[in-house]
């Protein structure tokens, strides 16, 4: 239907071809604390929905297996009902790889070529594309302020991935084995393959070449490669199945531990290319063999890319402080921006050949501190990976050009051969607005810029800034910040990629996919999409192997829409209209979140939301702070998110915006508004945004809180959130010209209506708990509240069907 109705509009065929066949789209997974569910729960909810599914598929079943399928639903609902929904223990960093893999896995190793053939059926066989899909993740690999991901961390994990990658591509080439069972002629590109096949064999170790001493069958038989390629597979998953890398300590004399055979190079796609096939077996080409292409393509040689993000850039500056010292240099943090950025360029140019060793032994005699210790250990084990498994280094708060350049002189120094691409994360108000001059700043560095391949990769936080200052100025200045950022990247001559950090929640970027990508400006998404998933997304996107397929489809038709189709560009009377709204929102949301008199905000927030047990629920391996000390500004946006969803205020997609939407409307500018509404896509999808959260607030369940949790003085700051509520709900019905909200979206709203009585039972447990709770309970029954409430706090976040 969506290439119909591009075609319909006047687009060729060809160039919907070539769209899909151009695109790249990668979905970053994510161990953000926002699952309130056990994985174990998860599970037994999902059997049961594909249970269900066998039971309606109208097909016709005999009384016999209508019994059974009923017998086994009762089962799982049964062990469903029994098994505690309470997290006694946090996950640990590799347990929520481990989970993420799982993911991988079970749904997205299936749905990748399905989805492919989707494609295929629907463009009448355009052939083979490239991977447009791949799947990437940051778990084991996220420093974001949390401890626990350490350099060991990140080793175990890409080992355990690349095992996983061996044995799911042995069993691929298991199926090879007696399906291509033919024999006959083949081509010279096939004999070519053979030979190599058993080159790489006789040098594989003696257990390989003992099984190939008898002999292989004679030259020109189909079944040869297949057969070469499962012994040597055999020899890659033992390999990688008793090697297990460790990070090196940097105070660790010697070479860096052995490091596990590649499994992903045993999977040449030379020795399984459909091309070599006879013509007359084309359809066997286009049938497991064509999967696995598609698979080795997608995911590679350990199944998902990782990402390293460090907490902070001053994590980077620190290590370089410390080896500048440790050199006599004088103090890194001490200069200025311009010092810095000539040091490094200095030595990005013309610094001596990796690995320095100037540089390495300061991790474990010349530093000190852990911290810079950690930092340099990481590095010291990015140059014993293989390239193949890493993607992007995210530097979270990057602030400066230096911050980059740091990051890529620590990669080299360190002895990695093919650094990673350094992503910058911009995500405060302020960095945003900052973002463009640093970009084109560090593009004006030659040994940079030279070194980059005309590529770079920026990524866009949604959460902080909407934190910082409000929806209506976290969008606006991030589609700002994406056109400078392009046109900065125009003037040198790079191409810019978007890495967007959306949360699964409207307050942290999230929302229907289509409404999403309305906030992005034309030209920023040329064919290619990077975003994160996270959470209970990860569940919402990729539970089953037909979900995963439909996600893909819907990043694909988005993306191809907004790629051949940008959105309409604003008129200048339109961005001055949207940037009034953007100030005096920002200007409105500060006000009350930041500088309350005597903090009263503040108190109120802890006092009227379930924040604290947020906290200690083992939602994920971080702590809910970046800082242990500080108030609303140091708390994560996940948890902020996620307690006002619980009390059903929803405050930080309309605290701020519903004040200038009211002010803009008193002052005469209705129609103006409306007019935006009605022409500019970006404007109407922020405020189909705020409209669909807004649906979902319930003032009543707060004022409920309130009542139990709250001393007069902060009731009546409920009471004027509340009264604040109400106004932006009336000025975004005026904006949209709807009577009631969601009118226009009669199915959303019936399906919220069939949860809304589940949820108000919810709201009034979790009230009482949270009230007895205060009250300092014997250790007996804060046990037994603890885990009441956090029962409560799942069963909303499933109604409400998302979290933080």
């Amino acid at each position: 239907m969506a290439f119909d109705a591009l075609l319909a509009s006047g687009r060729a065929a060809a160039e919907i071809r070539d769209a899909i066949s151009e695109q790249e789209i990668e979905i970053v997974l994510t161990a953000h604390p926002t699952e309130a569910q056990r994985r174990t729960i998860l599970k037994k909810h999902q059997q049961i929905v594909a249970l269900l599914g066998q039971h309606d598929k109208g097909t016709v079943l005999t009384p016999g297996e209508v019994t059974e399928l009923e017998e086994a639903i009762s089962r799982e609902q049964a062990a469903a009902w029994r098994t505690s929904n309470v997290r006694r223990s946090k996950p640990t960093a590799e347990g929520e790889a481990r989970n993420g893999l799982m993911v991988i896995e079970e749904t997205c190793w299936d749905a990748v070529p399905e989805h492919y053939r989707r494609l295929d059926r629907a463009l009448r066989r355009i052939g083979q594309p490239p991977a447009i899909v791949k799947v990437s993740t940051w778990m084991g690999g996220d420093r974001d302020g949390n401890p626990n991901v350490t350099a060991v961390t990140t080793g175990h994990v890409l080992c355990l991935q690349r095992a996983r990658a061996a044995e799911l591509y042995h069993k691929e080439v298991e199926k090879l084995l007696y399906e291509l069972s033919h024999t006959g002629p083949v081509s010279a590109e096939m004999r070519a393959a053979q030979r190599n096949a058993r080159r790489a064999a006789a040098a594989a170790g003696q257990r390989h070449r003992d099984a190939h001493r008898g002999g292989l069958p004679p030259a020109g038989r189909g079944r040869e490669p297949e057969a070469d390629e499962r012994a040597r597979r055999q020899h890659g998953r033992e390999h990688v199945a008793l090697v297990r890398p460790v990070a090196r300590r940097a105070d660790e004399p010697g070479e860096p531990r052995a490091r596990p055979a590649d499994p992903g190079h045993r999977v040449r796609a030379t020795s399984f290319d459909s091309r070599a096939l006879c013509t007359g077996d084309r359809v066997l080409a286009n049938g497991t063999l064509l999967d696995l292409l598609r698979r080795v393509r997608t995911f590679g040689i350990c199944l998902a890319k990782m990402d390293i993000r460090q907490a902070e850039s001053d994590r980077h500056s620190e290590a370089i402080d410390a080896i500048t010292r440790a050199l006599g240099l004088g103090r890194y943090l001490e200069w200025d921006e311009e010092a810095r950025i000539a040091w490094l360029s200095a030595e990005l140019e013309g610094g001596a050949p990796p690995p320095d060793p100037r540089i390495l032994p300061l991790a474990g005699t010349l530093a000190a501190d852990e911290r810079v210790k950690e930092v340099l250990a990481t590095f010291a084990l990015l140059a014993t990976l293989p390239p193949e498994c890493l993607g992007a280094y995210c530097i979270s708060m990057a602030r400066s050009a230096s911050d980059v350049l740091a990051v890529r002189l620590l990669q080299v120094k360190s002895g990695v051969k093919s650094p990673m691409r350094v992503a910058p994360l911009f995500e405060t108000r302020e960095d945003l607005q900052n973002a463009p001059r640093v970009v084109a700043r560090l593009f004006s560095v030659a040994a940079y810029k030279g070194a980059i391949g005309g590529f770079h990769e920026v990524m866009l936080g949604y959460s902080d800034s909407s934190k910082d200052a409000g929806k209506f100025a976290s969008l606006w200045e991030l589609h700002v910040a994406m056109e400078k950022i392009l046109e900065a990247g125009r003037a040198a001559g790079v191409r810019i990629n978007f890495f967007h950090g959306r949360g699964g929640s409207i307050g942290r970027g999230g929302g229907p996919l289509h409404l999403a990508l309305l906030s992005q400006p034309a030209g920023s998404i040329a064919g290619a999409y990077r975003v994160t998933v996270q959470g209970e997304q990860i569940q919402a996107f990729l539970a089953s192997t037909e979900l995963a397929v439909h996600t893909f489809q819907s990043y694909a038709i988005s993306v191809l829409e907004h790629t051949i189709s940008p959105p309409k560009l604003p008129t200048d009377a339109q961005r001055e209209l949207m940037q009034q709204l953007a100030d005096a929102s920002a200007k409105a949301f500060q006000a009350q979140v930041y500088q309350s008199e005597d903090g009263i905000f503040s108190r109120y927030f802890h006092a009227a939301t379930p924040t604290s047990a947020l906290a200690s629920m083992n939602l994920g391996s971080r702590p809910a702070k970046r800082k242990a000390a500080g108030g609303i500004e140091t708390l994560r946006a996940i948890p902020w998110v996620f307690a006002w969803t619980q009390t059903r205020l929803h405050l930080p997609v309309w605290l701020g915006c519903g004040a200038a939407l009211a002010e803009r409307i008193a002052g005469g500018g209705l129609a103006e508004l409306r007019d935006a509404y009605s022409t500019w896509p970006f404007f109407r999808g922020l405020v189909d945004l705020m409209e669909l959260e807004l649906s979902k607030a319930e003032p009543a369940v707060s004022e409920y809180y309130d009542g139990r949790l709250c001393t007069p003085d902060l009731r009546a700051v409920g009471d004027g959130l509340r009264s604040a509520l109400a106004q932006a709900k009336a000025a975004v019905m005026e904006v949209a010209g709807h009577a009631l909200l969601l009118e226009n979206h009669p199915l959303a709203k019936q399906s919220f209506g069939l949860r809304q009585p589940y949820l108000l039972t919810l709201h009034a447990i979790q009230g009482e708990v949270m009230a007895r709770l205060k009250k300092e309970p014997s250790d007996a029954e804060r046990l037994a509240l603890d885990d009441a409430m956090t029962v409560t706090v799942q069963g909303v976040a499933a109604g409400m069907q998302n979290t933080g």
